[in-house]
C-alpha cells in the first residue's frame, strides 16, 4: 500500500478570520472542486480508505461537499455528502468550548484546581482546569497505557471507573504539573466530568442544547453505539491480506473516549462549525481568543518549547485550548485532527485564504496523512 506522507499532527496561532487578506490567492472554486475529486480517487484507487468524505468552506460559503468510496463495505453503501463518521479529538474543541461557555457564565473558573471536583485524585490541589485545557498538566496519557487497547477500551467504564483507571498510571505525573506539554487524552476526560459538575447536566446533553441545536449542527452529537443512526459509516482497519483490503475495525466502549474523543459528525457540520466559531457565535470573543493563545507554561514560556528535539510534524506547533495553531508549507493554519478506532479526521481552518477544508475518513492513518496533500492541492490548485 502507498503511504501519502509521514504522520503529520494537525496545527495551529491567533490571526484574524473572515475575508482574505489583501493581496491573497484569488480562489477558484472550479479547480479546488477538480482537486478535490482528483485527491479522493487517488486515496481510494491506492486503498488507503474505504470512504472519505470532504468539504471545502471559503469565507463561510461552501465550495464543495463530497462523498466518495463506501461508508459500508458489505452492504455496498456509499458515502454521501451527509455520511456520520466518528470524529476523535476533534471532539476536543467542543470540550473546551463548553468549559469555556461555563466560564463565562461564573459556573467554574479556568484557574480552579482539580481538587474542587475530585478531591481524591492524586494532586489535584496542584492542577488547574486551564492546564488540562492546554496539556500542560502533566498527566500521563491513559491511551498510551500497555494493554489499554486490548484489554481497557472495549469495556464499558463509568466516571468512578474511568477516575480510578487514570489515577492508577504509574508514573501518573509526565512532569511537574505547569513545567512541560505532552498531549493527554486524560486531562479531557476530567474535563468532561468537570464540565457535567459545573452544568448539572451531562456534557452530552449540554453541547446539543448550548452549540449543536442553536448552530444547527443536526448530524453533530457525542455518539452513542446502541443508537440506530441513518447515514452511520462503519468503521475499518486495513488489511492487505484480505480480499476487501479491509476488517471491521475492533469494538472500544464510547465511555473510555467521552470529552476527550466520542463525537460524531459530517463534513458539512464540521465546517459550519469551525465558521462559527471563528466568527464570534459560540464563545465571547475574549474565549475565543483564549482557545487561540498558545499555551504558557509556569515562566512564562511557550509550552511548545518544552519539546525537546519535537519531530517534524510538531514543530512550530502551538496548543491553545482544545486547538492548535501554526504554519505549514508556509500557510498559517487553526484546527485539530482526530483519531479513533476505525476512523480519522481533519477539520482545518486557513486564515489567509479564509478557507475551511474537512476530510473524514472511515479508517485510521490517511486523514492524517493526507490533509496536507488535501490542503496543498485545493489551495495550490484553486489558484488563478
Amino acid at each position: 500500500m502507498k503511504r501519502l506522507l509521514a504522520l503529520i499532527v494537525l496545527p495551529l496561532a491567533v490571526w484574524a478570520f473572515g475575508l482574505p487578506a489583501a493581496g491573497a490567492t484569488p480562489f477558484n472554486a472550479a479547480q479546488a472542486q477538480s482537486a478535490a475529486d482528483a485527491f479522493a480517487a487517488a486515496l481510494l484507487e491506492e486503498g488507503e480508505a474505504p470512504g472519505l468524505a470532504i468539504a471545502i468552506a471559503r469565507a463561510g460559503a461552501p465550495v464543495l461537499v463530497r462523498g466518495y468510496g463506501y461508508a459500508n463495505l458489505e452492504h455496498g453503501v456509499p458515502v454521501g455528502e451527509d455520511t456520520v463518521f466518528r470524529i476523535g479529538s476533534v471532539t476536543k474543541q467542543f470540550t473546551a468550548a463548553a468549559i469555556l461557555l461555563l466560564a463565562e457564565e461564573g459556573r467554574l473558573s479556568l484557574d480552579d484546581t482539580v481538587e474542587t471536583y475530585f478531591p481524591d485524585f492524586p494532586r489535584a490541589e496542584d492542577i488547574t482546569i486551564r492546564q488540562l485545557l492546554q496539556h500542560t498538566a502533566g498527566v500521563s496519557n491513559y491511551t498510551s497505557r500497555d494493554g489499554f487497547m486490548a484489554d481497557t477500551a472495549p469495556l464499558h467504564h463509568d466516571r468512578e471507573r474511568m477516575l480510578a483507571y487514570i489515577a492508577a498510571a504509574d508514573p501518573l505525573y509526565d512532569f511537574e504539573p505547569g513545567t512541560g506539554w505532552s498531549y493527554s487524552n486524560s486531562g479531557y476526560i476530567l474535563l468532561d466530568y468537570i464540565a457535567e459538575d459545573a452544568a448539572g447536566q451531562p456534557l452530552a446533553d449540554f453541547l446539543r442544547e448550548r452549540i449543536f441545536n442553536p448552530l444547527g449542527l443536526n448530524d453533530t452529537r457525542m455518539d452513542d453505539a446502541a443508537e440506530i443512526l441513518a447515514r452511520r459509516a462503519q468503521g475499518y482497519d486495513s488489511a492487505e491480506d484480505t480480499p476487501s483490503g479491509f476488517t471491521n475495525t475492533a469494538h472500544l466502549s464510547l465511555s473510555v473516549a467521552a470529552g476527550a474523543g466520542a463525537m460524531r459528525s459530517t463534513a458539512r457540520d464540521l465546517a459550519l462549525w469551525m465558521q462559527a466559531l471563528l466568527d464570534g457565535e459560540v464563545v465571547s470573543p475574549a474565549s475565543l481568543a483564549l482557545m487561540l493563545e498558545p499555551a504558557r507554561l509556569k515562566d512564562g514560556s511557550l509550552a511548545s518549547s518544552a519539546l525537546e528535539n519535537p519531530p517534524a510534524a510538531l514543530a512550530g506547533m502551538n496548543y491553545g485550548l482544545g486547538i492548535m495553531t501554526g504554519e505549514r508549507d508556509g500557510r498559517r493554519f487553526i484546527g485539530h485532527g482526530g483519531s479513533i478506532n476505525g476512523f480519522n479526521a481533519s477539520l482545518i481552518h486557513y486564515p489567509d485564504e479564509a478557507t475551511t477544508i474537512v476530510l473524514l475518513v472511515n479508517t485510521i492513518g490517511p486523514a492524517a496523512r493526507g490533509a496536507p496533500v488535501l490542503a496543498g492541492a485545493v489551495l495550490g490548485g484553486a489558484a488563478e
